[in-house]
Formats: C-alpha cells, sequence, structure tokens
C-alpha cells in the first residue's frame, strides 16, 4: 500500500513538472526521487508518469491519483482507499485497439459481451486500427496488433494471440474474364488487392492494382469483381457461402495472419486489462480457436 510520503513526492513531482526540479526544492538526489517514484507506480500495480529527457508527461492513472491527491476534500486514508479498490475491481475505461478483421469476428463479440457482463463498471471503448499506436500518450490499455507491425516502444509487452488461416478469392465473374490462377506465376497477369500481408506471400516484384491496410475495403473490391485478394477466412465465410466470392489456388498453404496482443509491461497492468486478456484467451480456447498460451 501506498504511503502519505509516497503520494506527497508524487504530488510534488508534478507540481514541479519534472523530477529534477523537484528533488531540488525538497534536497533530495534525483536518483533517489526517481527510485521513489518507480516503487510507488510497482505499489499500484500501473504507470504514473511518461519520463522524457526534459520534463514528464502523466499517464491517465497519474492524472486521476494528481486529481485525488491535491483534492482537498479527500483525506490521503481515502485516496489510498480508492487507489485499493481500484486494483481489487475493475472498473473505469478500457480502451483496447484491433484490427477491423477482429471486429467482425463472433469470437470479438462475445469476448466484449462476456466481459460487460462480468465487470458492469468498465466501460469499453473500441478503435480499428491496423498500424501501431503510442500506448501511454494515447492512454491505450490493449492493441490487438498484426505481428507484421512492431509496437511503438519495446518496453510494451509482445504476446500470440492467434492464427487466421487466410484464402485467395475473386469472383466468379472476374475469373471467367481474367481466367483462373493455377500456380503464384499466374498472378502476374491479375489485378491483385493487397496489403502488407499479402507482400510477406506474394513474390515483391509483382504489381499490385490497388494496395491498403483496409482489409473491408480490399474485401469490397474483390466482391466487386475488381481483383483478386488474399483475405482472413473469417472475413469471407459468408461471402463463399453466398458464392459472392469463390476461392482460387487452393493448393497454395499460405501462412496464417498471426495476430499478437501488445500492451503495458506487467508491473503497470491494471486488472481491467489482465481480465480482458484473460478473456480473449479462454474464449479462444473455449471456441477452439488456435492460440498461445500466456
Amino acid at each position: 500500500m501506498p504511503t502519505f510520503d509516497d503520494l506527497h513526492l508524487f504530488a510534488l513531482t508534478v507540481r514541479h513538472k519534472g523530477i529534477s526540479a523537484a528533488a531540488g526544492a525538497i534536497g533530495m538526489q534525483r536518483s533517489k526521487l526517481s527510485r521513489r517514484l518507480q516503487a510507488l507506480e510497482r505499489k499500484l500495480g500501473y504507470q504514473l508518469l511518461i519520463r522524457t529527457t526534459r520534463s514528464i508527461e502523466l499517464t491517465e492513472q497519474g492524472k486521476w491519483l494528481y486529481e485525488q491527491v491535491s483534492t482537498p476534500l479527500l483525506t490521503l486514508n481515502e485516496v489510498i482507499e480508492l487507489i485499493e479498490d481500484q486494483k481489487s475491481q475493475p472498473h473505469g475505461k478500457l480502451r483496447m485497439v484491433i484490427p477491423p478483421v477482429l471486429g467482425v469476428t463472433e469470437f470479438f463479440t462475445q469476448v466484449i459481451e462476456t466481459y460487460t457482463s462480468l465487470y458492469p463498471d468498465v466501460r469499453v471503448e473500441v478503435r480499428h486500427q491496423t498500424k501501431a499506436v503510442d500506448l501511454r500518450r494515447t492512454n491505450t490499455d490493449i492493441q490487438v496488433l498484426p505481428v507484421y507491425h512492431r509496437p511503438k516502444s519495446e518496453d510494451y509487452i509482445q504476446q500470440h494471440l492467434v492464427h487466421l488461416p487466410v484464402s485467395a478469392v475473386a469472383t466468379e465473374t472476374y475469373l471467367m474474364e481474367h481466367g483462373t490462377p493455377e500456380s503464384i506465376q499466374d498472378l502476374s497477369t491479375h489485378h491483385i488487392l493487397g496489403n502488407r500481408y499479402s507482400k510477406t506471400q506474394l513474390p515483391s516484384q509483382l504489381p499490385y492494382y490497388v494496395y491498403s491496410e483496409d482489409l473491408h475495403l480490399l474485401r469490397n473490391l474483390a466482391r466487386d469483381g475488381k481483383g483478386i485478394a488474399l483475405l482472413p477466412k473469417v472475413m469471407v465465410e459468408k461471402c463463399l457461402k453466398d458464392q459472392q466470392l469463390k476461392e482460387v489456388l487452393t493448393n497454395i498453404g499460405f501462412d496464417d495472419l498471426q495476430v499478437k496482443l501488445v500492451y503495458a509491461s506487467l508491473p503497470y497492468l491494471s486488472e481491467k486489462s489482465r481480465s480482458m486478456i484473460t478473456l480473449m484467451r479462454e474464449t479462444l480456447k473455449s471456441n477452439g480457436i488456435i492460440s498461445y498460451p500466456v
């Protein structure tokens, strides 16, 4: 549990807008104050400050704590009780960033439905994006990211989440007009609708008719007969069932699209984040979807 002195040193650091300035004001060595703040963060289980060369930035949790400490209506005992309550029961806002392909899966819908039922005090905000975000500066708790993207910081935890099988698809009309490819080499005469994943599976010299990281756009273009797209099967199952799209190059073993979890280092992992990560893995397991253990 944090002490009154812990919270006082944190408040002084914020008020003086930096560790060096605060240490100078109270006659403490900068390194000692820095260690005290790190110890406070470890006690709380989340990061309070983003340290840069000349200044500090507050994380969302840091802003919340400073508001409590600097509010005269609350005693320090009440602040400490609030902190302990935050650690014991998930609440507040959980911010997630996921690739669009995950948002259309039954698996993710099931995860959100279960999570909001189990933790009604948590508000969930989900944004769709394929590129890495700076978790700390955007106050994002968890990002689900394709493995070919690097996180913004090597300090973040990266863990494999799931493999998504992929298919090459096109409309019957397109194939009647342009022919059905029998090999990778045959694609040189076709309109290829691709993204960064496609570049890992297809010859580097292959030109792209449309290149985009928006998998929904590529699926819609393929469905409109504009070309051949390499897409996760979960995105095109309904189109294949309704015969809007047809699989091609079924003899080619394309690598699965691998997706990973990215989140803050474990000492700063909040209970709301920990609960979501656990639920995602349990849901994958219960649905028989390939995943990795924690």
